[in-house]
């Protein structure tokens, strides 16, 4: 399993340079990023190979929530925004775009497959035609949109179902453990041993259940918040409420998501010794998973 790093942990808070990510990546020992689509950014054009001088290749590419396919009125910004990134992953060599499509609570089971791959047609061509392969994200309800929890990116049962029925072999999962915990859904084994067969890619990061008691005032904290599951603060892996050790073991000797790359989601003070922590403790499972522990 490779280690790499999004570049997008904090929100586009914590590296005001390409540069600066780079060092990051230098000072872990990870030669590998997950690039956020941000054209805006300055430096952004040359990111690739900016990294590329601290020995660092870009091996995704983030396509943002700002525009998802299922909630936009005109899903041709969506489609625009993720053609881009199948290009620019293509012509990097990344072969991997995550993209969030969102919750359109108005369409049943059926109409979210068959409008999603409609919505999705142009995106879905190119992809093919590039070889990059599109990676749909497990995620909880962040923004309030999905009232009866029936996302199909929530559940990893219906996960399953809407890919079998989506049947399109561009599609895969970004395995986020970390957002299985915020939906009240067992990361592992439960959720994994579902999902295995669909994985591609893994986002890593750790959650805590968040108190007062145990981290302070709310406002001092960055934390994620799901309608159902609650108020939870991103940690190291490792230090929270997942099962990284036994995950990763898994994940390694199934051979499944050859890529993982962290996030930290934390204030920008933390994200070093949360990156730190984090990788140290993958290492030490990866190198467990190939000694047989």
């Amino acid at each position: 399993m490779r280690l790499a790093i999004s570049a997008d942990s904090s929100w586009n808070r914590w590296h005001p340079t390409y540069d600066q990510l780079g060092q990051r990546c230098q000072r872990l020992g990870v030669d590998a990023v997950e690039l956020v689509y941000y054209p805006e950014n300055e430096g952004f054009d040359r990111a690739p190979e900016t990294l590329k001088s601290y020995g660092v290749d870009v091996v995704c590419i983030n396509a943002t929530a700002k525009q998802r396919i299922n909630v936009l009125e005109d899903p041709k910004p969506a489609q625009d925004t993720i053609n881009a990134c199948i290009d620019l992953a293509a012509d990097l060599g990344a072969g991997f775009v995550v993209m969030y499509a969102g919750h359109n609570k108005r369409w049943n089971f059926k109409e979210r497959v068959e409008l999603f791959r409609r919505r999705m047609e142009p995106c879905l061509q190119k992809a093919t035609d590039r070889g990059v392969t599109l990676l749909l994200e497990n995620h909880f309800d962040l923004r309030g949109e999905d009232p009866d929890y029936t996302d199909v990116v929530r559940r990893p049962d219906l996960t399953a179902v809407f890919l079998d029925a989506l049947d399109c072999p561009q599609i895969r999962i970004n395995f986020d453990p970390g957002n299985l915990y915020a939906a009240r859904i067992e990361p592992w084994p439960y959720a994994y041993r579902i999902l295995k067969d669909y994985i591609a890619y893994a986002h890593f990061k750790d959650m805590a259940y968040f108190s007062e008691l145990l981290y302070g005032p709310l406002h001092e904290n960055e934390t994620l918040t799901d309608t159902l599951g609650g108020t939870f603060l991103p940690v190291a892996v490792g230090d929270g409420g997942i099962n990284y050790w036994g995950l990763i073991q898994e994940m390694v000797r199934d051979g499944v998501a050859p890529i993982a790359a962290f996030e930290d989601h934390s204030l920008p003070k933390y994200a070093e010794q949360i990156y730190e922590r984090g990788v140290r403790f993958a290492r030490a499972a990866i190198a467990a998973a190939g000694a047989g522990a």
